[in-house]
């Protein structure tokens, strides 16, 4: 599941948002100052960054040059109701992806999401794995064109193997993402969905990375 960190000062906009990239399918944090962003930035990772850049704390021009000089290169879209050339240059400079002007349309911003996830982490809408297909977008597992069964939590560790395809992917990284911060999160429960997905997929697809976690074949 594509993970997304909202940095927004304004609460009710920062819900909206949340609101409707959950609904789309998204993982969402969601947090209200530069300084919680970076924060959070250092804990977790993440696939994609909606940043403000009128912040408490450190602002969004701030926020980026610092995790850029972290060599934290995530994706980041800055929404931002400045219009001018020097602001939106000013953003490029620290490591910016994209912009875009509030009033945000959302579903505009549904396809800029999509478009720069696909292209930084170089993901289609169809992923082969061995002699099955994984459709990213409506999240089924193909044979052929026969659906394989895939549980929320299976279809949802797949994705996360998919987007660090070749890299290892750590324990916590995957917990993080495939249970609610209300539930709870186990290595024994997590070898399970591995153990059911190496099925699926055979288990040369998938390896254990000991002590670490785990990493998808190219």
């Amino acid at each position: 599941m594509i993970k997304i960190l909202i940095a927004e000062d304004d609460m009710l906009f920062a819900q909206t948002l949340e609101d409707f990239l959950t609904e789309e399918g998204f993982s969402v944090d969601l947090c209200h100052s530069g300084t919680e962003a970076e924060e959070l930035c250092y804990e977790r990772s993440y696939h994609l960054l909606l940043l403000d850049i009128n912040m408490p704390g450190l602002n969004g021009l701030e926020l980026l040059r610092n995790l850029r000089a972290q060599e934290n290169n995530t994706p980041a879209i800055y929404l931002t109701s400045y219009q001018d050339k020097e602001t939106l240059m000013a953003g490029y400079d620290r490591g910016a992806d994209d912009f875009l002007k509030k009033p945000v349309d959302l579903d505009e911003l549904r396809m800029r999401i999509q478009a720069l996830v696909r292209r930084s982490y170089n993901l289609g809408e169809r992923i082969p794995i061995g002699a099955l297909t994984y459709d990213m977008r409506r999240k089924r597992l193909l044979d052929g064109e026969n659906e394989i069964a895939l549980t929320k939590k299976l279809s949802t560790l797949l994705e996360i193997l998919i987007q660090k395809r070749g890299e290892v992917v750590t324990k916590e990284e995957i917990k993080s993402s495939l249970w609610e911060w209300d539930e709870n999160p186990s290595d024994g429960a997590l070898r399970v969905y591995i153990n059911e997905l190496k099925k699926l997929l055979g288990k040369e697809w998938i390896e254990n990375i000991k002590g670490i976690g785990y990493r998808l074949a190219k």
